[in-house]
């Protein structure tokens, strides 16, 4: 039985190895979307609004946004990308990649609000599955892209490297 433990950890930790950057981004963005839920739910709570005006739903949830995607930029750097400079680029990638997900999210809260007479902290509840995978996807693919090719090439060139051997020299005519 124990033998069987050891491989079955063997293979947990390979796995979590092969996936590190995705679990990363999994429990920071756990952070993140608490942290944005939060904050939505102070502002609605502490900010006076009518509960019936689009408008007024809509600026809670923008100041909500502006505030959560700073502080997500700073996680997902420093924790799950890992990239070195590139702040500001990075940091107008990420709402560029964000946008998108922003008008996604704001669109399903809305309507979930309004079919199921919901606040907007719970509306939002169910659409953050969505989010999060066109987030993951967005920032690696998009907001830290060239952080993680840079590393991808890195790699697969010491891996080449090791299976080839040393590289020969062109002959000279």
């Amino acid at each position: 039985m124990t033998e069987m433990t050891g491989q079955a950890l063997a293979q947990a930790a390979e796995l979590a190895r092969k996936h590190a950057e995705k679990l990363r981004f999994l429990v920071v963005g756990v952070w993140n979307t608490a942290f944005a839920t939060g904050m939505l739910w102070v502002i609605e709570n502490v900010v006076p609004h009518d509960p019936s005006s689009v408008l007024q739903k809509q600026l809670i949830l923008t100041a909500v946004w502006v505030i959560a995607v700073t502080q997500n930029f700073f996680t997902f750097k420093l924790l799950v990308f890992r990239t070195k400079g590139h702040w500001l680029k990075e940091y107008v990638r990420m709402y560029v990649t964000y946008s998108a997900t922003f008008v996604i999210q704001s669109v399903l809260i809305q309507v979930l609000s309004a079919w199921f007479h919901l606040t907007l902290f719970l509306a939002n509840i169910p659409v953050i599955f969505i989010v999060t995978v066109m987030s993951y996807l967005g920032h690696k693919h998009f907001t830290f892209r060239h952080a993680v090719e840079a590393v991808d090439a890195g790699e697969a060139f010491e891996e080449d490297s090791a299976e080839e051997g040393p590289a020969e020299e062109p002959a000279e005519d």
